[in-house]
């Protein structure tokens, strides 16, 4: 499998780099961002690979990483995970901005945190942000396209501000004299170097989502490896006991917290928000409905083969099912994915076609079930309950497939805006 991160230099007034931006990428492509994917999935997914994969401090040169938050992953506390010497919390000018913001925003100032105010405009400035420029130690401005007149309007409204300026999209040594000109002291865009991609080939068993999915295979996962593999990685730890206790929970007692978060959600639930977390991570498509589709093909195999009349061993379906799509979700060739994901030697021989057994017989069914048309025929296979009631079982696995995938994606409501009478 290979990881990828977008990174594009940020340059000082006599051409050194004075830091990177990193940036999501699913694949090699320059800007192969998600469709459909938002902004708090493609952050945490740039830091996961950042802290795990790649290492922040040699993505960067131990400079710092200019990283955009979105308003709930500020609300979350999450950049509190990350060393404030190594990383930039940039605030996109779309995030709603009321006294709760600005409190966050105030608090990881006081902790030692850089904010950059991604991109500040003339209107968003009007708008919004006029009330807390204070809060920020860089401001970038898309100078691209604009003269020197617009550009000296803007910054009139900054004029109070004491945050250096940083000039996005400078696309030629002449945009580069004005921004000069105008007291920017930080530069980034085509002129000075493109985006360029970072790639990295890495286990799957590497990853901290990769070695709980090689727990929750066994036939009987250990909970204290769960709990250990969790707590070793800061990131996970608070994304999980965020998933699960919602609240804010207590960082003093970590271990105790994710025990009782173990177990609140158990080992079901905890599998089912891993292999979620595990393909949207491992995914190299432009989007997650592939990554969708293998979580909702396992689940559909695994109650086919819970309703089963004849199959013994009924531990195996929803992994069976996820695997046999996990190929084309990472890029990654079968054989290499079940060297490190262990199934059974039954459930390994169906995903091959090494062996005709009835883990095929249900995945072949299952496959069949998701082109259904009057003319397809399907394997013979045995169930305690009436074929006529399958399409209701696969609604349910839908249902439960898409409310997995954007629970996650609860937003804050929010309260009043803070006043912007001038």
């Amino acid at each position: 499998m290979y990881a990828y991160i977008g990174r594009q230099a940020i340059y000082n007034t006599v051409f050194n780099v004075a830091g990177y931006e990193l940036l999501y990428r699913r694949n090699r492509q320059v800007g192969a961002a998600a469709t459909g994917m938002d902004g708090d999935e493609m952050t945490k997914s740039v830091l996961l690979d950042a802290v795990n994969v790649f290492g922040i401090k040699h993505l960067t040169n131990g400079l710092p990483a200019y990283i955009n938050f979105t308003r709930n992953l500020i609300m979350d506390d999450f950049a509190y995970l990350f060393d404030p010497n190594e990383i930039i919390v940039e605030v996109p000018t779309e995030v709603f901005v009321n006294e709760a913001l600005a409190n966050k925003l105030s608090g990881l100032q006081r902790a030692g945190y850089r904010l950059s105010l991604n991109s500040y405009t003339e209107q968003s400035g009007r708008l919004k942000f006029d009330q807390i420029i204070n809060a920020f130690d860089i401001i970038r401005i898309n100078t691209g396209g604009k003269n020197k007149l617009q550009l000296k309007d803007m910054l009139q409204r900054l004029r109070f501000s004491h945050a250096q300026l940083l000039a996005e999209r400078v696309e030629n040594e002449e945009e580069f004299e004005m921004v000069q000109s105008l007291k920017f002291t930080l530069f980034q865009g085509y002129f000075f170097e493109r985006p360029d991609t970072v790639t990295k080939q890495v286990m799957l068993t590497d990853t901290p989502y990769g070695k709980m999915m090689v727990e929750l295979m066994k036939p009987y996962p250990n909970f204290e490896m769960c709990c250990r593999i969790v707590r070793a990685d800061s990131v996970l730890t608070h994304l999980f006991l965020r998933h699960v206790l919602k609240a804010k929970y207590v960082r003093e007692n970590i271990n105790a917290e994710i025990r009782h978060a173990m177990t609140i959600i158990g080992l079901e639930g905890l599998r089912n928000w891993t292999t979620v977390q595990f393909l949207k991570q491992v995914n190299t498509a432009n989007s997650d409905e592939l990554a969708r589709r293998a979580f909702l093909r396992g689940r559909f195999v695994e109650r086919l083969i819970q309703n089963s009349e004849t199959m013994a061993n009924k531990d195996q379906g929803f992994f069976l099912g996820m695997m046999s799509l996990l190929d084309q979700v990472t890029g990654t060739q079968l054989n290499n994915l079940l060297a490190e994901l262990k199934l059974s030697p039954e459930a390994e021989a169906a995903l091959l076609g090494t062996r005709d057994n009835e883990y095929a017989t249900f995945l072949q069914y299952a496959m069949a079930y998701e082109q259904a048309s009057g003319a397809m025929s399907f394997p013979s296979i045995r169930l305690m309950l009436d074929e006529r009631y399958v399409s209701n079982l696969y609604m349910e696995c839908m249902e439960e497939t898409d409310q997995l995938f954007h629970e996650d994606k609860d937003r804050e409501k929010p309260t009043a805006p803070i006043s912007t009478t001038m």
